[in-house]
């Protein structure tokens, strides 16, 4: 079950304002587009109408981290203004998508003149911040045979699209996923192998797609209790 949007949690009052404070332009963000830049300085905010976009911090020696997804009804952009600095991290457009721009005058404006929308861009920013929490958690502090699973199951609900073949996520290769997990390439691709191995992945029609077979299986693999380790042969001997 889907957790409730920033739009979703906006009265009617709340919403009018916001759309008439919006610039909304015809032309949409097209897939891969960058929306947000790291490090660039934060003037604007937006609102996503329709479509996708994916959240990814770029750190040192090039390695680049999957923080989140974010879609319909969501706002993107806004903690720059908030704290007055620099992108934190990069948003591109996963497909074609509509943004209403909000720039800082008139963000700050509807904050001034709305408490209510002023609460509940906090609201946001704070679940934002529990949700990096969860990820570094569940994702980053698995142990390694696991984190590839977790990742893969975080992917699939916030982007997958069903298909015949299963659940696609798009736009990311066996190079994204080991990049992201800190593991390589040639690691990451081993350990697609063996999810294809046990029914839970199947082939892809793309290199840069990966495909779903069997998400309740994938779950129980990614969060089932550790299996338990084989007794070691001194310890099958003192038993005799």
């Amino acid at each position: 079950m889907r957790h409730k949007t920033f739009w979703d949690t906006l009265d009617g009052d709340e919403r009018r304002a916001m759309e008439q404070a919006g610039r909304t332009p015809r032309a949409p963000v097209e897939p891969g587009e960058t929306i947000f830049r790291q490090s660039d300085i934060a003037d604007r905010a937006a609102v996503i109408i329709s479509g996708a976009c994916r959240v990814l911090w770029h750190g040192e020696n090039e390695r680049t981290t999957y923080l989140a997804s974010r879609r319909r009804g969501e706002l993107i952009g806004e903690m720059g203004l908030l704290d007055d600095g620099p992108r934190n991290a990069t948003v591109t457009a996963l497909k074609r998508t509509y943004i209403r721009w909000y720039g800082r005058e008139a963000f700050e404006g509807l904050l001034a003149e709305h408490p209510g929308i002023l609460r509940k861009v906090f609201m946001t920013v704070c679940t934002r911040l529990k949700e990096s929490d969860h990820h570094r958690v569940v994702v980053a502090g698995a142990p390694a045979r696991l984190r590839l699973g977790r990742l893969l199951l975080q992917l699939a609900e916030a982007e997958g699209e069903s298909t015949s073949l299963g659940i696609e996520i798009r736009q990311v290769t066996q190079e994204d996923l080991g990049d992201w997990l800190g593991m390589g390439r040639e690691a990451a691709g081993r350990r697609v192998r063996e999810l294809q191995g046990l029914g839970l992945l199947g082939d892809a029609p793309t290199r840069s797609r990966i495909v779903v077979t069997d998400i309740e299986g994938l779950r129980r693999h990614a969060f089932g209790p550790e299996p338990e380790e084989p007794p070691s042969p001194t310890t099958a001997d003192n038993g005799r």
